[in-house]
């Protein structure tokens, strides 16, 4: 599934996942704080926001979600703050 997402800053990549029902506007006091130092990736999980819904959503889905996003923008080495949810996606 491709997700919807926002990338943007510079530096070291730091992914923020929001939790159940949420969007990747959630964290976005906490992206616009970061964004001097590190570059923010900011993503709407399975079936929230502006990414698709689908009737199949459990976290092993949304794992393979993200790790598809993340060969996709080629990222390797990054760091990821979940709050609830989005914690437990990855």
């Amino acid at each position: 599934m491709k997700l919807n997402y926002r990338l943007q800053g510079n530096g070291p990549i730091i992914v923020l996942l929001h939790g159940l029902f949420g969007n990747l506007d959630n964290l976005g006091v906490i992206a616009r704080d970061l964004q001097h130092d590190f570059q923010t990736l900011q993503v709407d999980l399975r079936n929230h926001g502006l990414s698709p819904h689908s009737s199949d959503i459990n976290y092993r889905l949304m794992a393979e979600d993200l790790l598809s996003l993340f060969d996709e923008l080629a990222l390797n080495d990054i760091t990821v703050v979940g709050h609830s949810m989005g914690g437990k996606s990855l």
